[in-house]
């Protein structure tokens, strides 16, 4: 995922190399938000929507015990997020803050919050929503997460 980011970053570059030399370019691509994966995983994704959200979660906010119907990667652009997860350091929080990136497999539940004084900002990017299926899901308290 590194070396992928680095080439869009490369292919991103040339572009705008182009745009500067040609009057109309036939592709502008802009980076909205850039960031590095701690772990590398690997994720089935299925046929559907791909969206891509712009969100904002105000101090002390927080999305709740949740799942999501397709794989959504992460990329903080402001601030810190804390997540909380089953399957990460027995449902230790982690925190995730601008520049860095995480994702979240479908279907599977989980609980990020701002715990700071300073408003959070993320893309997320929805890998895939099957069609039918939520985007978003109320999910259940694990046992042995205490949020």
């Amino acid at each position: 995922m590194k070396v992928s980011l680095v080439v869009a970053a490369a292919v991103a570059a040339l572009v705008a190399a182009a745009a500067a030399l040609a009057a109309k370019p036939p592709i502008f691509a802009q980076a909205r938000a850039l960031g590095t994966i701690r772990t590398p995983m690997t994720l089935p994704v299925k046929p559907g929507a791909m969206v891509l959200d712009t969100i904002t979660i105000q101090p002390g906010g927080d999305f709740g015990w949740h799942t999501h119907g397709s794989p959504v990667a992460v990329i903080i652009t402001s601030g810190t997020l804390t997540v909380f997860d089953p399957s990460v350091g027995n449902c230790a929080p982690f925190k995730v803050s601008k520049g860095q990136s995480f994702i979240e497999p479908a279907n599977h539940v989980h609980l990020a919050r701002n715990d700071t004084q300073k408003v959070v900002t993320l893309y997320a990017m929805y890998l895939g929503i099957p069609k039918g299926a939520l985007p978003n899901k109320p999910g259940t308290q694990p046992s042995g997460c205490s949020a």
